[in-house]
């Protein structure tokens, strides 16, 4: 079952954290300031593409708004780094980190 008062309370928090006014953010979503008020406090369901255009104002992902969380996705260049590495012998690797840290220490 779906907590809009959860939900309503998370815009609130990421709206007040970006500094906008319940007015501000519901001319952003060309709805009255009344009805941005029955979304902060759960007292109307949500549709998907207002929360969609929600998490884009407030800069958080969808999934934050609705679960309360954030699943990172996978680095898959970090994994195909590592494969690589699986191949090599100890001083393969060593002469990889060296090399690795040299790259990293330019960039400063």
């Amino acid at each position: 079952m779906i907590n809009y008062e959860i939900i309503g309370s998370r815009i609130r928090q990421k709206r007040l954290e970006k500094k906008l006014t319940q007015e501000r953010l519901a001319e952003c979503l060309s709805i009255s300031g009344e009805y941005m008020s029955k979304i902060e406090n759960g007292r109307v369901n949500v549709s998907l593409k207002r929360l969609a255009e929600l998490s884009l104002i407030l800069e958080c992902p969808i999934e934050y708004l609705i679960s309360g969380s954030v699943t990172q996705a996978p680095d898959y260049k970090a994994n195909e780094f590592t494969k690589l590495l699986e191949g090599l012998s100890s001083k393969e690797k060593d002469v990889v980190l060296k090399i690795t840290k040299l790259i990293t220490s330019l960039k400063k």
